[in-house]
């Protein structure tokens, strides 16, 4: 049976929870000033960083505001560059249609996405990266995956020109949390500080 993320207690299904995940971790964090609540799904078990999980980021207001899923394993193909702009709008309409009217769009980027699998194998995972500029001045994206499956969203993502790099913590990317917890390397730019 397949699960979805809830928000407002109704499931979206453009954000599938694999089969077999529970929520392991629930956290209050600070992003942007605001105070989110930070949940991690994967299979039960002993909690490895960069394994095959679930990130998903609710605001104060119970708003999704970004989502991860680092768990997809196929060799299927990425659609077309104009079939996922269109899949990431409809993922924004679909969450929240006030704030997808203040979007635009930028660019889509060719990227790919990493965690390990139960075998301790890296699985790069590619996507499509869709960027939207908010009026809000924020930057904002759904990536897209092969078979059209939603890999991330977030929005209400900063930037700080004077370091050229994100200003927004990055909760949903273990190796940004490492580096917070001081059990890591700071990345480089654009990634936020830790």
């Amino acid at each position: 049976m397949t699960n979805y993320v809830k928000i407002f207690d109704k499931p979206n299904h453009d954000l599938i929870i694999p089969e077999g995940f529970k929520a392991v971790t629930a956290d209050q964090r600070q992003r942007n000033h605001e105070r989110v609540m930070v949940v991690r799904y994967q299979r039960p078990g002993k909690f490895e960083p960069n394994n095959a999980h679930v990130t998903v980021i609710y605001g104060s207001d119970q708003r999704l505001i970004s989502y991860n899923n680092f768990a997809i394993e196929t060799h299927a193909d990425l659609p077309g560059q104009r079939v996922a702009i269109d899949k990431a709008n409809q993922v924004f309409e679909r969450l929240d249609s006030a704030y997808a009217s203040g979007l635009t769009f930028m660019r889509v980027d060719r990227l790919s996405r990493t965690f390990r699998n139960d075998q301790r194998q890296v699985i790069n995972i590619p996507i499509l990266w869709v960027k939207f500029a908010h009026q809000n001045g924020s930057y904002n994206w759904v990536s897209i995956g092969a078979d059209n499956q939603v890999v991330e969203v977030e929005r209400e993502s900063n930037w700080d020109y004077f370091r050229s790099r994100r200003a927004t913590e990055e909760w949903n990317y273990d190796h940004w949390v490492l580096a917070r917890m001081g059990r890591g390397p700071q990345l480089e730019a654009p990634e936020a500080l830790a």
